[in-house]
């Protein structure tokens, strides 16, 4: 999978498993320009660009979206799997 690194507002980042402590450390996601509590980052280097949790949630539903409007024919599975209620 590669190198991930997670900063988090304050408190430092983690990158494979190394947590550092910094107090100064800023989390910025490159996505939507805003600061954030915590971001990712999106490389196989876990380099920038870093993203917050809302674009990677944006990003993932439509990634499901896509998946099931381009399904193939036939296939009336919903692409979020089973909803109990």
């Amino acid at each position: 999978m590669g190198a991930i690194e997670v900063r988090i507002a304050g408190r430092g980042s983690v990158r494979d498993g190394n947590a550092e402590a910094d107090a100064g450390q800023a989390a910025h996601c490159d996505l939507c320009g805003k600061d954030a509590d915590i971001v990712v980052s999106t490389t196989v280097g876990g380099t920038a660009p870093f993203a917050c949790k809302d674009c990677l949630r944006g990003r993932l539903e439509a990634m499901t979206l896509a998946a099931w409007l381009l399904r193939e024919a036939g296939d009336a599975k919903l692409p979020w799997g089973k909803v109990s209620g």
